[in-house]
């Protein structure tokens, strides 16, 4: 038998699309104090970031439609409820970061970190 996930209001996904995004501000943030080395350095970081940061720009109704099935963006609500702060990025990055095929797009982000859970568990 299957079990039931979890079901979150429009104002669990408002707090966690916030969380996702103030997680982004804090890595531009950092970006910053630790300069263009660092930075260069974190080039492909980045380009995860900023792809995986437009799947959570939509509103509300379309994200919790788009993502509520998606095992690995509902770890977002693991985070808030564990320190009050999204890790998913970071989390979602070092997975993306050894994939040797690794093409930019939202879409396929999704997919492809869904698949992956599935393999894990």
């Amino acid at each position: 038998m299957k079990e039931k996930q979890a079901e979150f209001t429009k104002t669990d996904w408002q707090r966690a699309q916030t969380a996702v995004f103030n997680e982004y501000d804090r890595f531009v943030k950092r970006l910053h104090v630790e300069g263009v080395d660092y930075t260069i350095l974190q080039a492909r970081r980045i380009v995860i970031y900023q792809d995986l940061i437009e799947e959570w720009k939509h509103n509300v109704p379309t994200l919790m439609t788009d993502l509520e099935d998606n095992v690995q963006a509902l770890t977002v609500f693991t985070d808030l409820a564990e320190d009050g702060q999204s890790h998913l990025l970071d989390r979602c990055a070092k997975k993306m970061e050894v994939w040797p095929d690794y093409i930019p797009s939202p879409l396929t982000i999704w997919l492809e970190l869904a698949e992956d859970v599935e393999r894990e568990s």
